[in-house]
């Protein structure tokens, strides 16, 4: 089995059950949707998705078929276990500096670190990102975010 057809396979069978479990939680209705509308409309299109990329797998006869081991060859973890290790520092960092100090030290450890963007634009993108997600969440959305040992 090539690893499209695998992965779409398993794809599909998250999103089937991701949809059961949305169902059972109630969609409600247009007006007032239910605690399982977002999953729904998630996972539905997560399972279809991966009903396009089973269909497509068939269709690729002509073409070389990739087998899941060749997905795994010559693979550099340095960077996806780096990103790893910052998003536990910022999920450990997050209560004790709060969310506008940890999600800035996270992102600008992202994009100075794994991108290697000059400081003043990672400064600036870091601190623009991060405001924009404060006032987002916490005046639109009326989010209560962790203040931190500062209180900011």
């Amino acid at each position: 089995m090539n690893a499209d057809r695998l992965s779409s396979l398993v794809w599909l069978a998250v999103g089937f059950i991701a949809l059961y479990a949305s169902l059972a939680l109630g969609l409600g209705t247009v007006r007032e949707p239910g605690p399982g509308f977002l999953g729904f409309m998630t996972s539905s299109f997560i399972s279809l998705m991966a009903i396009i990329i089973l269909v497509q797998s068939f269709g690729k006869a002509g073409e070389e078929k990739k087998k899941i081991a060749d997905l795994w060859r010559k693979l550099r973890w340095s960077r996806p276990l780096l990103i790893c290790g910052i998003t536990i520092g910022y999920i450990s960092i997050f209560e004790w500096l709060g969310f506008a100090f940890s999600t800035f030290i996270f992102l600008v450890a992202l994009l100075k670190g794994m991108e290697g963007l000059p400081w003043w634009k990672a400064l600036v993108i870091s601190f623009a990102c991060t405001g924009f997600s404060y006032l987002l969440l916490s005046f639109s959305l009326e989010s209560t975010l962790p203040r931190g040992f500062l209180g900011i």
